[in-house]
């Protein structure tokens, strides 16, 4: 999933596919955590199967702390800004590549995942009730 906020942050969630790596960079020794989220799937014309879409995510000093701990089935929320680089491959042609750096990441580690059947709707939500039955001020 993913989504744009009014002030241009995105806010996007789903599953880590690589465990994060962190490391120390720079004059001031700040710690650099990245990690790619799978947000979704896309159509490709003409194949049968879906492409997923991935997001790389960028985290820097308390935050990539936080982060670094993320592994690999991990579900993750990140909300950030998207920073776009151009850079040159190895052929010589020019890319562009984009990033989310986060502001604020969150993850569920799989342990603590509910175990939901795909389809599965039934979800019992009569606790509700009663807590909400009450007249609403709006």
């Amino acid at each position: 999933m993913q989504t744009k906020c009014g002030d241009g942050s995105v806010m996007i969630c789903g599953f880590v596919g690589k465990g994060a790596e962190t490391r120390r960079v720079g004059e001031k020794n700040s710690v650099l955590t990245k990690f790619s989220v799978k947000v979704g799937d896309k159509a490709v014309k003409g194949q049968e199967k879906k492409q997923a879409i991935w997001v790389n995510c960028t985290c820097w000093n308390d935050i990539g702390k936080a982060a670094s701990v993320i592994k690999k089935g991990d579900y993750v929320l990140a909300v950030g800004k998207i920073q776009k680089s151009t850079y040159t491959d190895e052929e010589g042609h020019q890319r562009e590549s984009s990033e989310l750096i986060c502001e604020f990441v969150t993850a569920m580690f799989k342990d603590c995942l509910p175990t939901i059947e795909k389809n599965d709707c039934s979800a019992d939500v009569s606790y509700t009730e009663e807590k909400y039955n009450d007249d609403l001020p709006f």
